[in-house]
């Protein structure tokens, strides 16, 4: 992994020639749009959420072949004194050649910490907060029709304010127990041929980063992490509007990462039924599997399965436990020509939980 940034900023080079080598057409005229919303929602990490955001997109007509760009920022504050403000942007230049990614963020996020690996036990619980802030930043070129590569940078600051007494995080002896600087720098790109951004119903999309943080880059900590994150969707030719969609994770590291940025299982996404970070180590990997259909007027329903496993070196994964999780769930779209639906889900892991949230859940 030390020798990717190398091989990628040699890539980078030769798609920037091949860029500038071709006759770039005028651009058509877009339409620039700012939706706010304010949005309830409820995870068991959460416990009851307020969010509210404002995005700005800037779409083209649709013969004119163009992805669309988005800026979105975000805020939300649970009952359980979290506090998030997030600002993401997703913006496409120069007739779709380039694409700017990254990430803005602050939080204050109380949490729960159970150790680390695979076999840990509940009742060993500790609560800790941390305060930090990220910026990430990732510019890419177009190689090829809808894949883009380019260097990834990501700066984050974590202060841990909080600890239980006379646990791991307040004696020290786990990795990043008081926080620290992270600096991290490699490379990120993604492949993406779905036929909607926001409610795909047929295509994929791969997206994959590799990063390093050294101390010589000003990093407090010293690691490598890869991500792969592949996802499919298929329109069911048997039923209109019955979509499958299927996903598999894959978070390696090497080195010692701080507790809060290992591979984190459960959550509202991948592994619902689990807590976010019930299980946490160095690699984590996961899939799933969802069938989305109508029933009737705007409501919809789902039916998902996954299944996980964290382990702390690739040749432990066959002795780490495979873990299941499992449910259903209701959707509701509160605008006929808006395909953004509001979602219910209900899920056992390692018990019964349930999540209200806008968006599917990949």
């Amino acid at each position: 992994m030390r020798a990717t940034t190398r091989w990628g900023l040699a890539a980078v080079f030769l798609a920037s020639s091949a860029a500038r080598a071709e006759d770039v057409p005028p651009a058509p005229e877009g339409k620039l749009s700012v939706v706010p919303f304010v949005v309830p929602a409820y995870t068991p990490e959460t416990s009851l959420l307020l969010g509210g955001a404002a995005v700005g997109v800037y779409s083209y007509p649709p013969e004119a072949g163009h992805r669309e760009s988005q800026i979105m920022l975000a805020v939300a504050v649970t009952v359980k004194g979290q506090v998030a403000l997030q600002l993401v942007p997703d913006v496409y230049l120069w007739n779709d050649r380039v694409q700017l990614g990254g990430v803005l963020g602050a939080s204050r996020f109380p949490n729960v910490f159970y150790g680390l690996g695979s076999h840990t036990n509940e009742e060993d619980d500790e609560d800790y907060t941390p305060v930090g802030f990220e910026v990430g930043l990732s510019p890419k070129l177009r190689l090829l029709k809808g894949m883009y590569l380019g260097p990834d940078a990501r700066f984050a600051y974590t202060n841990i304010t909080e600890t239980e007494a006379g646990g791991m995080l307040e004696r020290g002896i786990v990795p990043g127990s008081g926080g620290g600087r992270s600096v991290e720098v490699g490379l990120a790109g993604f492949y993406d041929t779905r036929d909607s951004t926001i409610y795909p119903r047929d295509g994929h999309i791969i997206r994959v980063f590799a990063r390093m943080a050294r101390p010589a880059l000003g990093s407090e900590f010293d690691y490598d992490v890869l991500s792969v994150d592949a996802r499919k969707y298929i329109s069911l030719p048997w039923a209109d509007r019955h979509v499958l969609a299927l996903q598999a994770l894959a978070e390696i590291r090497d080195g010692a990462p701080p507790f809060y940025d290992l591979g984190l299982m459960g959550g509202d996404s991948i592994m619902r039924g689990y807590f976010r970070g019930r299980f946490r180590d160095r690699n984590y990997l996961a899939a799933q599997i969802e069938y989305r259909m109508p029933l009737f007027w705007r409501f919809g329903a789902v039916g998902f399965a996954s299944l996980g496993q964290v382990s702390h070196t690739l040749s432990d994964v066959g002795d780490s436990p495979v873990r299941f999780a499992g449910g259903g769930g209701l959707r509701f779209a509160p605008l006929a020509d808006v395909p953004v639906n509001l979602r219910l889900d209900i899920a056992y892991g390692d018990e019964l939980r349930f999540y209200i949230n806008v968006g599917e859940a990949f």
